[in-house]
């Protein structure tokens, strides 16, 4: 039996660990795409009800195993959700390449990524940003949402519109990133979808805010 002093000592370290546990919940678990103002959250708190829909069917189609497959997920399943959607192909290198991109992703960023490295696609910058995000979701299996300030992007040198691809520094955006597996383990694919937003469109994120 604990002598009141070994009791003092357990009360006093049980409601430490508690007030520890409080403060800790109480903090975004949010991850800084530093120096970006950009951020990825593993919890995957997702806000805009499009994503979170497309979430959803991906939780919808992992059936028995953990992670579903490219084969378990039908265009024609999500078809309003098209225009902002886009796959990344995971590749052996570890590196990644766009597999194709929705007509919303294309305009937004004023290139054709289809078929292309993220850096030749999207940037250096950009590339070094996706490229962090998407080998966390290969790793970990499981989905990631990024969010914050679209400060990160940088137009490619050469971009594949005639006009050069605009500053969207002033935009804010939020992403689901959905990992996708032949054998329920090893990611192979992502499946991702970007809502960008500007002007008067632009949500509170209140985990981000000051």
């Amino acid at each position: 039996m604990a002598t009141p002093a070994q009791q003092a000592a357990n009360d006093a370290a049980r409601k430490a660990a508690q007030k520890a546990a409080r403060e800790a919940g109480g903090r975004s678990p949010l991850l800084r795409l530093a120096p970006f103002h950009a951020y990825a959250d593993p919890v995957c708190a997702l806000k805009d009800r499009r994503l979170v829909e497309l979430h959803e069917y991906w939780r919808g189609k992992r059936q028995i195993a953990p992670i579903p497959a490219r084969g378990d997920i039908h265009p024609r399943d999500f078809k309003p959700h098209l225009p902002r959607v886009f796959m990344i192909d995971a590749l052996p290198d570890g590196s990644f390449a766009f597999r194709l991109a929705g007509t919303a992703i294309v305009d937004l960023f004023g290139c054709e990524p289809t078929g292309k490295s993220l850096s030749t696609a999207l940037g250096p910058q950009a590339a070094r940003l996706a490229s962090a995000v998407f080998t966390a979701v290969v790793e970990y299996g499981r989905p990631m949402r990024t969010l914050g300030a679209m400060d990160w992007w940088t137009p490619p040198e050469r971009a594949s519109f005639e006009a050069p691809a605009y500053d969207l520094s002033h935009m804010t955006f939020e992403a689901v990133h959905l990992p996708l597996s032949p054998d329920g383990a090893a990611v192979d694919m992502i499946l991702c979808a970007l809502v960008a937003y500007s002007g008067e469109d632009q949500p509170q994120f209140p985990e981000i805010s000051g």
